[in-house]
């Protein structure tokens, strides 16, 4: 990494090698955590409740998308358009239970992941050299605030994704193509206000910071989206990307994100 010092925050967007380095960001925080092994001490908790909670999502989102379908499939007529309202219902059907699946994450990690979170960022923060002055966490009680602002923010767009399934096909595949890119969106911006929550930055200003630097927050979202779906491996990388999205921040803001040393001391 000690090539990619920033000595001036970043005044414009770089589209694609943006939103590759937001992809990175699981594997930047693996490599990082790796190169100084003495921070892994702060991140297993977050490993092992991470996982409880991965899994347990995992298993709404089956629940869910089982249940509602079979429900759909018990009342469908024999006719010839049949499959066509088949395979509409089950598009439909999944982005409803895996959006579902996610609000359900998203609310279950900030009860017991976020501060597990929280606390890995604010390490690897003070060791990239911040000081404790300039860290001021946000309230726990004020965490689960904006969480439930975004898993309510999730839900809602899926209801309209969920009605964007009633147009035939062109209304399954702008259902597929918006559905993945806000819950890409929403996961993106969760994990890149890790390390803003520590300076106090509320919700309001941290989705204002994600829009403006949005090909970075999409790759960080698609990871994570991509990583709930793999158990126990994903749930560890999920938490290497917290560590990826702090050095992201730092380095969109200007900030080095290497300590300055190769060896820990």
């Amino acid at each position: 990494m000690d090539d990619s010092h920033v000595l001036e925050p970043r005044q414009e967007r770089r589209l694609v090698s943006d939103y590759i380095e937001g992809i990175s960001t699981a594997a930047d925080g693996f490599r990082f955590l790796c190169r100084y092994p003495s921070l892994w001490q702060y991140g297993v908790w977050a490993l092992l409740t991470n996982i409880a909670v991965a899994f347990a999502s995992l298993l709404m989102t089956f629940w869910i998308g089982t249940s509602a379908w079979t429900s759909f499939a018990t009342e469908l007529p024999i006719a010839w358009w049949t499959p066509i309202v088949e395979w509409i219902g089950f598009i439909a059907i999944l982005m409803l239970a895996f959006g579902i699946g996610l609000a359900c994450y998203i609310l279950l990690q900030s009860v017991f992941c976020a501060w597990a979170f929280s606390k890995l960022a604010y390490r690897v923060e003070l060791f990239l050299g911040s000081t404790p002055d300039e860290l001021s966490e946000i309230s726990y009680s004020g965490q689960i605030i904006d969480a439930l602002r975004s898993a309510l923010k999730l839900l809602l767009i899926d209801v309209g994704i969920l009605f964007l399934n009633i147009i035939p096909l062109i209304g399954t595949v702008a259902a597929l193509v918006i559905g993945g890119y806000m819950h890409a969106w929403v996961l993106g911006a969760e994990f890149l206000g890790y390390p803003q929550e520590l300076r106090g930055i509320r919700w309001k200003d941290r989705q204002q910071f994600a829009r403006r630097w949005l090909p970075s927050t999409l790759g960080l979202g698609t990871i994570v989206a991509g990583l709930m779906l793999i158990p126990i491996v994903g749930a560890m990388f999920q938490t290497t990307a917290v560590v990826g999205a702090v050095l992201l921040n730092r380095r969109i803001n200007g900030l080095p994100d290497n300590p300055g040393f190769d060896i820990e001391n």
